[in-house]
């Protein structure tokens, strides 16, 4: 049996690897954190989003997001503690990752109410962030998505029509017909809405 030493030695040879340029390789890292360390990955992985380096705080979300919702809850906590912009957007991408590699897992309500608390953040990123984690969610975050659509944030409004798009659920499809209807809608909305209307009905 290896030592600990040796084990501490091998988890810092996968994050390593995780720095690493190829995102195969990276892959292959956070891959082998999941099946082998994951008590110990998990926190370290939390530790690398407020990372400036662009591609290893990329490389740490799509980590997080390789656990699947186990994570969902140590990530709202880093969510809720967190004053920097940059660390509460990226635990909200681990979000989207998450519910992208696990579709058939839901969400817990807790989750859904740091996405919901996100779409208010301060910060533009964080919010937009929300609206696209939203999207990966799928069916379970139709309520918000509705409720995005018939707000006033442009770009939002936006990404949600292009989320509902893909959700086949007649309220999904109504509400996006309400928006067309409606003579208030702006004329960027009402093209993004538009074709996400021609795709959903094919």
């Amino acid at each position: 049996m290896a030592s600990s030493n040796d084990q501490r030695r091998e988890l810092d040879d996968l994050f390593a690897d995780l720095a690493h340029p190829n995102p195969r390789i990276q892959q292959e890292a956070y891959t082998a954190m999941v099946d082998d360390w994951p008590e110990e990955s998990v926190p370290r992985l939390l530790s690398l989003l407020d990372q400036p380096d662009v591609s290893l705080r990329r490389a740490a979300v799509r980590g997080l997001g390789a656990f699947g919702v186990s994570t969902l809850h140590p990530l709202a906590d880093l969510f809720a503690q967190s004053t920097d912009a940059t660390v509460r957007a990226s635990c909200v991408k681990a979000y989207a990752q998450i519910a992208s590699n696990y579709p058939e897992q839901d969400f817990s309500s807790e989750a859904m109410s740091l996405l919901e608390v996100a779409l208010d953040d301060a910060s533009p990123v964080v919010s937009q962030s929300a609206v696209m984690a939203l999207g990966q969610v799928g069916k379970q975050a139709l309520p918000l998505l509705i409720r995005i659509c018939k707000g006033g944030n442009i770009a939002h409004i936006q990404s949600a029509a292009m989320a509902l798009a893909e959700i086949p659920d007649p309220a999904a499809e109504q509400c996006l017909r309400d928006i067309l209807a409606d003579p208030e809608t702006d004329p960027l909305s009402r093209e993004t809405v538009d074709a996400s209307l021609s795709r959903m009905i094919g």
